[in-house]
Order: structure tokens, then C-alpha cells, then sequence
């Protein structure tokens, strides 16, 4: 019998998003509520990272600034990335400075699940969802989205509360002396460590 295309997983998408959502780890409601926008004046840009947009007011750079972003927030101090995890984006909108660090715009899955987020994966209606219902935050330049097929039956798994995020924030930037962060101090009104 000769081999046939794969299913279309279109039809699977809330079943898929009921079964991942469960492994997903999402920002606290409370914590992304602290910050009016993105966490960090970042965009990716793996060409020219670690440099800076003087006009723009923002550092090009790689995914270090999202990871940062998901995790500091939470309180976690950890600055490099956990092994089988991966951080998602929920919209693909790596040149804007309002999404790119935006912990509305952030997820932490397994990377054995990351492709149900990428491009046209059953699992991004979901996501961009519930950024909009939930945080109440959706991608500015497209339209919001509409509520997928069965979405209150999915169940978001959601890192802890942290209430002293941005205090925290500061003070990794002022903790740690490297590159990165010596670039990223002045760009959030942080005078360089002593």
C-alpha cells in the first residue's frame, strides 16, 4: 500500500492543545500585569546582536532577552536555558520592540512540543487566545483573534506568582556584568553596577 499524505492535524487542534497545554508553562496573570509591555527595549536580530538601535532606542539581539524576560520575572535566576525546554513565542514578531520580550507574548514548552506552536501549529490559535483573554494583550499590527473551537476545555498550566518582578529585574542587571547587560542598563535607566 503506497504511503499517503499525513492527516491534516487542523482537525486535532483542540484535542493537541488540551493534551500540550497541560505541559506548557505560561506567565502568571499577576506578573505580567506588573509591566506595562515588553520586559526588555529588545528585538531579535541574529545578525547584529548585542548591538544597539541608538534611533530606536533598543538592543538587537538573540533569544537570551525573551529567556530572561520569562524567567526573571518569575523570580528564577537562572540565565541559561533549561535542557529539553524551549521558549515559544506566541506570535511570530521578532523585529517588534512591543512583543518581542512581551511575557504576554511568551511560553515555556518541551521542545518535543514545540512544533504545535510554530507557524500554522494547531496550538498557536489557542495561545494567541488566551493572551488576548487572559492578559488582555494581543499582537498590535494583526487582528485579534477569535476564540478557537473548544478553548474552555483546555487547562493552562501557569508559573508561579512572583510579586517583586521589575525590583528583581533591576537588580540581575545590576548583579550580573556582561555584555548584554551593560548594554541593557542604560536603556532601562539603570546606572551601571559599581
Amino acid at each position: 500500500m503506497p504511503f499517503s499524505s499525513p492527516p491534516d492535524l487542523k482537525d486535532d487542534g483542540p484535542e493537541l492543545a488540551v493534551l500540550a497545554a497541560k505541559y506548557c508553562r505560561l506567565p502568571h496573570p499577576n506578573v505580567v500585569r506588573q509591566f506595562d509591555g515588553a520586559v526588555f527595549p529588545t528585538i531579535r536580530d541574529q545578525k547584529h546582536r548585542m548591538t544597539l538601535d541608538t534611533d530606536k532606542k533598543l538592543m538587537r539581539d538573540d533569544n537570551v532577552t525573551a529567556k530572561w524576560a520569562l524567567f526573571w520575572s518569575h523570580g528564577y535566576t537562572q540565565t541559561y536555558h533549561p535542557k529539553g525546554w524551549t521558549v515559544a513565542h506566541v506570535w511570530a514578531a521578532p523585529k517588534d520592540p512591543d512583543a518581542y520580550s512581551n511575557l504576554a507574548n511568551l511560553c515555556l514548552m518541551p521542545e518535543c512540543l514545540g512544533s504545535l506552536s510554530d507557524k500554522m501549529g494547531p496550538l498557536g490559535p489557542y495561545l494567541k487566545y488566551h493572551a488576548l483573554s487572559v492578559y488582555g494583550w494581543s499582537l498590535a499590527s494583526t487582528e485579534a483573534p477569535a476564540k478557537p473551537k473548544n478553548f474552555d476545555d483546555v487547562t493552562w498550566t501557569y508559573f508561579k506568582e512572583f510579586d517583586e518582578s521589575v525590583n528583581f529585574i533591576h537588580s540581575r542587571l545590576k548583579a550580573l556584568d556582561n555584555q548584554r547587560v551593560r548594554l541593557l542598563r542604560p536603556l532601562m535607566g539603570i546606572a551601571d553596577a559599581e
